[in-house]
C-alpha cells in the first residue's frame, strides 16, 4: 500500500542517484501534480498565490515549499511537511539545501556532501528549466534496498512569470509495493 512514511523508523540510506522520469507514477505525486497543473492554467507556471493548502491538506505532510536565493543558486525551505520530518528525523524549515551536507547523515551512505548536491541540483533543475521534475529515489538499511521516495519538484512564480520557489513532495512506498 503506496502511503506516507508511516511505519517502521527513519529511513536508512539512498543507496544511488534519483531515476528521473517524464512523468510521475505514485498516484500522490500524480494528484499534486495534476493540481499544480490546474492551478497553472495557460500560464508557464503556477502562481504561489494560486495554492490553496485546504485543497490538498492530504498532500500537505509530504510537500516542501523552497525559495530560491540569489537567482536559484540555493533555496530556503519555507515548509517541510510533518510526514518528511519523521521519515528523514530532523525539521528543515528554515534552512537552506546548501546546509543539508552539514547536517544530514540519513541519506548520505559515504559522502555528506552528496545530499545537498543532489538536492540542489533537482531544485536548480526544476528552477531553471520552469518546468516539473520527477523522481524516484532508492533507500536501503543494512544492505538491503526497503524504501522507494517518489518526488518532485515543481518551480511557481510570486506575482511575475520568473519562478521564485520550487514546490515538491515526497510520498514513500516499501519496495514490496513500489
Amino acid at each position: 500500500m503506496a502511503t506516507s512514511f508511516d511505519q517502521g523508523g527513519r529511513v536508512g540510506k539512498m543507496t544511488e542517484e534519483p531515476q528521473f522520469m517524464e512523468a510521475p507514477e505514485h498516484p500522490s505525486v500524480c494528484a499534486l501534480h495534476d493540481y499544480l497543473e490546474r492551478k497553472r492554467g495557460t500560464r508557464e507556471m503556477a502562481d504561489r498565490a494560486d495554492i490553496n493548502p485546504a485543497e490538498i491538506v492530504k498532500l500537505m505532510p509530504n510537500i516542501v515549499i523552497a525559495e530560491a536565493l540569489d537567482g536559484g543558486e540555493d533555496f530556503r525551505i519555507r515548509l517541510f511537511g510533518t510526514a518528511l520530518v519523521e521519515l528523514l528525523g530532523e525539521e528543515r524549515t528554515g534552512k537552506c539545501l546548501s546546509e543539508f551536507a552539514e547536517e544530514s547523515t540519513a541519506f548520505s551512505s559515504k559522502d555528506p556532501a552528496s545530499v545537498q548536491r543532489r538536492w540542489l541540483a533537482i531544485a536548480k533543475h526544476a528552477f531553471e528549466s520552469q518546468k516539473p521534475v520527477f523522481m524516484k529515489v532508492p533507500f536501503a538499511a543494512s544492505g538491503r534496498l526497503y524504501l522507494v521516495g517518489h518526488a518532485m519538484s515543481v518551480p511557481v512564480t510570486a506575482g511575475g512569470s520568473e519562478p521564485c520557489q520550487v514546490i515538491g513532495g515526497m510520498f514513500v512506498t516499501r519496495v514490496d509495493s513500489a
